[in-house]
């Protein structure tokens, strides 16, 4: 027991590893944490002998153009600091338990006034900071849209390098910009384009979900977006969160099982297939599409997999059991093939519709042993005979 327990902790610890290194390495990106009773942010950026960080201990408020720090709770701090080729800069804003805001200006270490220069630099970095690290984004975002409308978050989305911040800024668009149709697509079709990650795409993508409900015209630049995640995984997970959030229209479906017949991964394929198993599947253009994408499954037992859960449903039309049991037929495995044969056998004990696919598909099977299961089975049930 304890060299299993072993080995299972072995195993988490080597799958945890490369997302432990993932947050370790991954540059820009803002986290947070709890100091006792405070609220601990940081954003750092290292590049080269360049290296950049913002530090925010408690409550912080920015000016409106998100160049200076205006406010920081009692006891809190707010620490930006860059180091370029060893030579340092600092900025520091602080309110002591009496409540006297201070600022500090360091250079090298030493206390320095704030000229001009120092103050450029000072708007550059706090910016930067707040772009790149998604720092204050529901906030800056409303501010831009009632200046700018929503051209004006997306070209400020385009100064954000970090997806992550990215991500942050679309979604508070969608949230706060009361999108029309029109607007939607044109969002998605900048996501599409500008975030890179594919967690962050499915992340975005599985938030739009439920807010596309009757904006038809934006569907396109969604699955368009869908399809520049590389991600089997990820990708399987926005279009099952999006049969479970969108009302599953026949065009909508169809487009699900386009999008589905490109991932390469049969089981998460098998996944989405068996979502929407039995789903409009008597009618013949759905029928169509779903066992053509059910048919570019590499695996048999995954193949099994989606026709057994179509099995589930009540009430299969001739038709579309028809289909069911050729798609069975077209498997390679004779075990898996068998097996399925004997669930709808039992499925539809008595049912002689099926007598001439069923005899067809049992005749593909090579293997006298399961092609006897399979006989048997259709006589006990007066399938044949």
């Amino acid at each position: 027991m304890n060299l299993i327990r072993r080995s299972l902790i072995r195993k988490l610890v080597l799958l945890m590893a490369p997302i432990a290194a993932f947050f370790m390495a991954s540059p820009g990106l803002a986290q947070k944490q709890k100091d006792e009773s405070r609220t601990v942010m940081t954003w750092e950026h290292s590049d080269d002998g360049l290296k950049r960080r913002l530090e925010v201990r408690g409550k912080v408020e920015f000016n409106e153009e998100y160049t200076d720090v205006t406010d920081v709770s009692e006891g809190g701090v707010v620490r930006i600091e860059e180091v370029v080729n060893g030579q340092s800069r600092r900025y520091e804003v602080r309110r002591d338990v009496g409540g006297q805001l201070t600022r500090a200006f360091y250079v090298n270490g030493q206390v320095q006034n704030m000229d001009a220069a120092a103050r450029t630099w000072l708007a550059q970095m706090v910016l930067n900071a707040v772009r790149q690290g998604g720092i204050d984004a529901e906030k800056r975002v409303q501010r831009i849209l009632s200046r700018r409308g929503v051209a004006g978050v997306l070209q400020e989305i385009e100064q954000i390098n970090s997806d992550y911040a990215q991500r942050r800024y679309y979604q508070a668009l969608l949230q706060h910009g009361n999108l029309n149709a029109a607007a939607l697509q044109d969002v998605l079709a900048h996501a599409g384009r500008h975030i890179s990650s594919d967690y962050e795409q499915a992340q975005l993508l599985i938030g739009v979900a439920p807010v596309l409900e009757g904006k038809d015209s934006a569907m396109p630049a969604f699955f368009t977006a869908v399809e520049t995640i590389d991600s089997n995984y990820e990708r399987s997970r926005v279009l099952k969160t999006l049969l479970k959030r969108v009302a599953p229209s026949k065009e909508l479906l169809i487009k699900v099982a386009n999008s589905t017949m490109t991932i390469s991964s049969d089981y998460e394929k098998a996944g989405v297939l068996k979502s929407i198993a039995g789903v409009y599947v008597d009618d013949p253009a759905l029928s169509g599409v779903f066992f053509t994408t059910v048919g570019t499954i590499d695996s048999d037992y995954e193949h099994r997999q989606v026709l057994s859960a179509l099995l589930k449903m009540k009430n299969l039309s001739e038709g579309a059991l028809t289909r069911l049991i050729n798609s069975a037929a077209a498997m390679e495995s004779d075990y898996e093939k068998a097996t399925l044969l004997l669930e709808a056998s039992r499925a539809y004990t008595g049912d002689a519709r099926l007598r001439s696919a069923f005899l067809k598909a049992v005749d593909t099977i090579k293997s006298d042993y399961e092609r006897g299961r399979v006989l048997s089975a259709l006589l006990k049930n007066k399938q044949i005979g």
